[in-house]
């Protein structure tokens, strides 16, 4: 499979670009807003996979491939659960140190919740992408007798 710099398969970026233009821009303020639209944000817009992923997701872009694998290890959980989680590791990555101090930029901070709900959304659908590849089923096997 094709990876990028990113750490993240190819059809995970798109599954990332799609869901962030899927995503109602008006928890962003006014001129990031108007800043995405000129970029084609949202709209379809750049020609290459990481030229509509604006720079302000890469801590989506760090956290992706560390959740993709715990999402394949505890299948038996929902993604919901993870979302403390997620939470968690987003604002780890925009800790910033200042003098010493480890801070959290206040604009970064307002854009947390939408950082988290864009990764559960790529989450659900790399999870149910990967079902569906795998040919799993909710229905009970009956247990295999050996020896």
């Amino acid at each position: 499979m094709q990876s990028s710099h990113f750490g993240l398969d190819h059809l995970d970026q798109l599954l990332l670009q799609e869901e962030w233009g899927r995503l109602p821009h008006a928890e962003l303020p006014r001129a990031e807003r108007t800043d995405a639209k000129r970029r084609g944000v949202g709209t379809g817009g750049g020609d290459d996979g990481c030229a509509a992923c604006p720079p302000e997701l890469s801590p989506v872009y760090a956290v992706l491939p560390g959740l993709i694998r715990l999402i394949t290890e505890c299948t038996d959980r929902p993604i919901e659960k993870f979302r403390p989680t997620i939470k968690r590791m987003i604002l780890e990555q925009l800790f910033m140190e200042v003098g010493g101090d480890s801070i959290v930029d206040a604009q970064q901070m307002m854009r947390v919740n939408l950082y988290v709900e864009l990764t559960v959304r790529v989450l659900v659908r790399i999870r149910r992408r990967d079902h569906d590849t795998r040919g799993w089923a909710d229905a009970p096997v009956t247990p295999q007798m050996f020896g």
